[in-house]
């Protein structure tokens, strides 16, 4: 692994792409979904398993992953996946991960570059299988963000809820943009019944944010 310590994680873009798929796709409706289906809808990428490799001549043994790898043959996009991975949660954070590398257009070719791409898609990766909106308006309505909580709510694994409490608070959701907060909004509105079936919303529930919008929203009518 090549160390490039100059070079920071650009947290921001791969929110914006992940929020981007979040809100746009029309086969994420709840969670867990078939990443599959989000390539096949956002992408010409194929999905190919690495016993299938051989079909492309190309020696699965050279791949430096175990897990999953994109690979561009001929100018066609194709991400190699290990089915013999008996976690489907871990085969997702997969196939969750090598899409952050294709949408955040990493040149996979840098190898200077290589920590921070990886550290941005596995921030991809955790946003898109347990959005941090979520799991904020989880918090506001009571409930415990905890790796085994994590793992329930999204089925996802348990390497993978760890790194979603790790990237969590890496974007500043108290200082969003009028955009940025429509987008989360949208979000939230988008996966409203998997966000009650988790934690139903309360009587006595107070949104400060939702409030802020509304005196906005009563100032422009004077």
């Amino acid at each position: 692994m090549i160390c490039n310590n100059d070079v920071k994680p650009d947290f921001k873009k791969a929110i914006e792409k992940t929020n981007d798929v979040l809100v746009s796709s029309n086969v994420i409706n709840t969670f867990p979904f078939s990443i599959k289906k989000v390539i096949k809808e956002k992408t010409n990428i194929v999905c190919r398993s690495y016993l299938k490799a051989g079909m492309y001549g190309i020696d699965m043994n050279v791949f430096g992953s175990s897990d999953a790898i994109y690979h561009d043959l001929d100018g066609k996009g194709i991400i190699f996946y290990n089915d013999e991975i008996t976690s489907k949660e871990r085969q997702r954070f997969s196939l969750n991960h090598e899409l952050g590398h294709v949408l955040m257009k990493h040149d996979l070719n840098n190898k200077r570059m290589y920590d921070k791409y990886e550290i941005e898609t596995n921030f991809f990766a955790a946003q898109m299988l347990m959005p941090e909106q979520i799991i904020n308006e989880l918090i506001k309505r009571g409930k415990q963000i905890t790796v085994d909580n994590l793992m329930s709510w999204f089925k996802v694994s348990r390497v993978a809820a760890q790194k979603r409490l790790d990237t969590l608070r890496k974007i500043d959701f108290s200082n969003r943009s009028l955009n940025e907060k429509i987008i989360d909004e949208s979000i939230l509105l988008k996966y409203k019944l998997f966000i009650d079936l988790i934690a139903p919303k309360r009587a006595d529930y107070y949104d400060p944010y939702m409030e802020e919008e509304l005196q906005s929203e009563r100032d422009s009518w004077y």
